[in-house]
């Protein structure tokens, strides 16, 4: 008897040991599904239609991309036969964009569209449509813009007196400067506060022109560039800055033009009297409309274009005060209204990292940026247009490879900065020296047309 009763607690024992024991794992498998359940990620369905203008139809294959705003990551997805691009993204607010080029009747057109800020959430949304603004590219692109300075030898900050913009002929017919004009868009720093945002656009987009700040410089007389040739225009400081500072620049070439017009902008500490080595009749001429003694270009993050007065003369449009707008209405901010289709290259520079940052130029002038670490000796350099470099028979064996200047993974100090290099892998300054004629790249996108090089190429 008493083992009966031994052998039934023993087994009484041992069901409760496996109940506990069972009911432990079904406990942890319970709290395992909840967890997987809370670590399951939603997506939801995202479809941007590209709305082109003037009756172009859609073409198949072009990249769309979203930005999340709050990651940095980006999502790209090609259109189909409609035009219609699909994405599966988790929650959260992106930046939509797109661009697309084509060539017709010796002509490339290029399709460009931004959309800040669109909302993806768990409520059902229609179809996006992506609206699409159309320009031309022209011969005359900016090849490189160089202004963020450079730092002093005995590391007690930085120089940034030596600004410096190359022009480039970019196709392969002679280019004739005339009435060619640089400008600054206003306000001069992309961060901050903009006032020229109506329900977030910028107002002057609808009415076809874009603000040129304070002043503007222009050549002389017709500079002729042939076809892969290029035009250094010293913005400050047009002398030898490596006497003084190592790792600036050196302006003192007889090739070389500079922004120089004493009578109009007299600070001397901007505008020394330039290089002997520079002629006279290099100088461009200013024309002032606003404040201030010397043009504001910031060393941060400026919006620089190129333009070409038609139908009037710079000076005429300079002094026309029916064209002038004043910033905020304040009377000592004027600026000029530049009509769009005078434009010929621009380029939006955003600072490195700021998320303050705003555009100043439309997508039909600019539908990107890109960003500059400043005073580290950092250029922007415009990329390589791969496939037409290598399409010209007279650059067999000439194109120099694997580029790497870039700025990607560059550490300045304890920091370590993404930057951004050119894509195509060719290294256009060696290969221009090697006898190549370089074509760049050119759609109207800063994001796509421009990275950030670790040296000015006036340094190579």
């Amino acid at each position: 008897m008493k083992l009966i009763l031994k052998t039934m607690k023993q087994k009484r024992l041992n069901w409760i040991k496996q109940s506990v024991f069972y009911g432990m794992i079904g406990l942890l498998l319970a709290v395992s599904s909840c967890k997987e359940k809370d670590n399951t990620i939603e997506t939801y369905q995202v479809k941007i239609k590209l709305v082109y203008p003037n009756n172009y139809q859609p073409k198949e294959g072009v990249a769309v991309k979203l930005e999340n705003t709050a990651t940095n990551i980006i999502f790209e997805e090609p259109t189909d036969q409609n035009g219609v691009a699909q994405f599966e993204v988790v929650a959260g607010r992106y930046n939509v964009s797109a661009s697309e080029s084509r060539s017709e009747e010796l002509r490339a057109i290029i399709f460009n569209g931004i959309l800040a800020n669109l909302v993806v959430s768990d409520s059902p949304a229609a179809e996006i449509e992506l609206p699409l603004s159309e320009s031309e590219t022209n011969q005359l692109v900016i090849k490189e813009l160089y202004n963020g300075g450079c730092q002093k030898d005995d590391g007690s900050g930085a120089f940034q007196n030596d600004s410096y913009v190359i022009l480039y002929n970019n196709s392969s017919e002679p280019a004739l400067l005339e009435n060619v004009c640089l400008g600054i868009a206003m306000p001069f720093n992309a961060t901050g506060s903009n006032y020229d945002y109506i329900d977030g656009k910028l107002y002057y987009d609808a009415e076809g022109w874009i603000p040129a700040g304070q002043g503007m410089w222009t050549f002389q007389q017709a500079v002729s560039l042939d076809p892969g040739k290029q035009l250094v225009i010293a913005l400050k400081n047009a002398v030898d800055n490596t006497q003084t500072y190592s790792q600036s620049i050196n302006f003192s070439n007889p090739e070389y033009y500079c922004t120089y017009d004493i009578a109009v902008y007299p600070n001397t500490s901007v505008y020394p009297a330039p290089s002997p080595a520079i002629p006279t009749n290099h100088y461009l001429k200013a024309y002032f409309y606003g404040t201030g003694n010397a043009w504001t270009i910031s060393t941060t993050s400026p919006a620089f274009f190129i333009f070409a007065t038609e139908g009037t003369t710079p000076e005429t449009f300079a002094n026309d005060a029916s064209l002038s707008d004043l910033y905020r209405g304040l009377a000592g901010q004027v600026r000029k209204k530049v009509p769009v289709g005078w434009v010929l290259d621009a380029i939006e520079v955003f600072q490195y990292g700021n998320a303050s940052n705003q555009k100043r130029l439309p997508p039909t002038i600019d539908a990107g940026y890109i960003e500059l670490y400043n005073a580290q000796g950092f250029t922007l350099y415009r990329n390589v247009d791969k496939d037409a470099t290598e399409a010209i028979p007279e650059n067999a064996g000439k194109i120099v490879y694997n580029y790497s200047l870039g700025t990607q993974n560059i550490k300045i100090g304890d920091a370590v900065i993404s930057g951004s290099t050119d894509p195509s892998g060719i290294d256009a300054e060696a290969s221009i020296k090697n006898g190549a004629r370089v074509v760049y790249k050119d759609t109207n996108n800063s994001s796509n047309d421009f990275h950030q090089r670790i040296k000015a190429s006036l340094r190579n």
